[in-house]
Formats: structure tokens, C-alpha cells, sequence
């Protein structure tokens, strides 16, 4: 491991009190799943060294934005779009209810936001109302 690589990893774990950044939400997913990062590479389809640049990556932002966002993403760490979009709101839906009643959370995204997004990226067609 070199210098500059064991930097980035410290900034990560500092980042997990961030809550405007990815690292303390993927902590809590991995744990909950029992994952180590090989395992978190794979289902993402990234390289393990990818997991530190993906934690200190901002927390996509809502619709309309997630897609945009969450493609920049993945393209930024070389991981599966679809499969990162998941990991993502799994990821923060644990957060959120994790937290403590009154404690403030980023995470709270309405389902619909998810199901928008797996719609386009489905059948590329915007959903219909009947």
C-alpha cells in the first residue's frame, strides 16, 4: 500500500461522521450484510480499491438528479450502474432506519425516486398513469 492510498482510506473512515458523503452509509450497509470490501467489490463490479474513492463520493442527490448523478458515480469508480443505484438506496434506507427517533437523517428518499430510476434504466420509456 502506498502513501497516498492510506491517506485516502483514513479520510474515509473520518468520512463516516460526513453526512453528506457515501463512507458512513456503505459502513452500515457492509456491517449489516456482512461483507468485507472484496465481497462489496464484487456485487458492484468495481475494484476493491474503487470502495475508498466511492466513500468519499457526495450522497447523490434526489430525483431528479439521482440518475445523474449516480452515473457519474459509477463511472467515476468503474462499478455496475444498476448495481451501485441499489447498494445506494439500500444503503441510506438502513441509515434511516437506524436512526433514533428525532435524529435527522439525508437519507429519507421516497420509494418513488428508486422505481423512477429503475423504470428509465429498465424499459427506457417513461412510466405511464394506467
Amino acid at each position: 500500500m502506498n502513501r497516498s492510498s492510506s491517506s485516502l482510506e483514513r479520510l474515509a473512515q473520518l468520512a463516516q461522521g460526513r453526512p453528506n458523503l457515501l463512507a458512513g452509509a456503505l459502513m452500515l450497509y457492509k456491517e449489516q450484510e456482512g461483507l468485507d470490501d472484496e465481497q462489496l467489490a464484487a456485487l458492484l463490479g468495481c475494484e476493491p480499491s474503487a470502495l475508498t474513492r466511492l466513500a468519499l463520493c457526495e450522497r447523490p442527490r434526489p430525483a431528479p438528479h439521482f440518475r445523474e448523478d449516480v452515473e457519474r458515480i459509477a463511472a467515476y469508480i468503474h462499478a455496475d450502474l444498476m448495481q451501485l443505484a441499489r447498494l445506494i438506496r439500500a444503503a441510506e434506507s438502513r441509515e434511516a432506519l437506524s436512526k433514533r427517533p428525532g435524529e435527522t437523517s439525508p437519507a429519507l428518499l421516497a420509494a418513488r425516486d428508486y422505481e423512477e430510476f429503475e423504470e428509465v434504466h429498465t424499459d427506457g420509456e417513461e412510466p405511464s398513469d394506467g
